[in-house]
């Protein structure tokens, strides 16, 4: 009789031990830190704004360089390419935010240094060289999974990408001789435009152009 009870008790001691162990594997699972649904949209958005930091900075030190040596039209150009580029960097970290996730910029950017005819150059072989690697995919990704907001923020870089290497390209070819050009520049998406062929609104976010910033 003792045998039985005891065998009784060894059994519910283990099955017991078993629920215990079981309960607590779940409950274990439920408060681990489970994985962003948006954290690879995050990372693309976080890419492109590491991207337009670096660029900010380059096309900054750039317009001092231009400055130096006198190339009003070019300075000016990279003064706004450069607003432009932090206008778009903050709009991609506000879509990075609004998906719960963070952004930290660069600590550090290197910059090159040379005449303001190699800095054109080089500005518009990164351009070029970029537009293998923008955010096609990843657009298509997100507006298929209906993340539009990712995919505008995205979609914006892009657009405006191409049109700042057209920018480069009518610089560096000394389309100047009508004087020194002036840009403006759309202060909520960072859309460029020569002063002369601005949009009495801008196409991207509809912003007013009386409220665009001259460069």
């Amino acid at each position: 009789m003792k045998t039985r009870a005891i065998l009784f008790l060894l059994l519910l001691t283990a099955t017991l031990g078993v629920i215990g162990w079981l309960y607590y594997g779940v409950a274990a699972d439920k408060h681990q830190p489970q994985p962003s649904p948006h954290e690879a949209v995050v990372e693309d958005l976080a890419d492109c704004c590491r991207r337009k930091h670096v660029k900010s900075v380059q096309y900054d030190h750039f317009a001092r360089l231009a400055d130096d040596e006198q190339e009003a039209s070019a300075g000016n150009l990279f003064r706004a390419l450069a607003y432009s580029e932090r206008i778009q960097e903050q709009q991609a970290a506000l879509a990075i935010l609004r998906l719960g996730g963070r952004y930290v910029p660069p600590k550090r950017v290197v910059v090159f240094r040379g005449p303001t005819a190699g800095n054109l150059e080089r500005s518009i072989l990164y351009e070029r060289r970029s537009e293998d690697t923008l955010y096609y995919h990843q657009i298509h990704r997100h507006l298929h999974s209906g993340n539009r907001l990712a995919a505008r923020a995205l979609i914006w870089a892009t657009t405006i990408d191409r049109r700042h290497r057209n920018l480069l390209e009518a610089t560096r070819l000394g389309n100047t001789r009508t004087g020194v050009r002036h840009y403006m520049v759309c202060p909520h998406c960072g859309n460029t435009y020569l002063l002369e062929e601005q949009d009495p609104y801008c196409p991207h976010c509809l912003t007013d152009s009386r409220f665009f910033v001259q460069f």
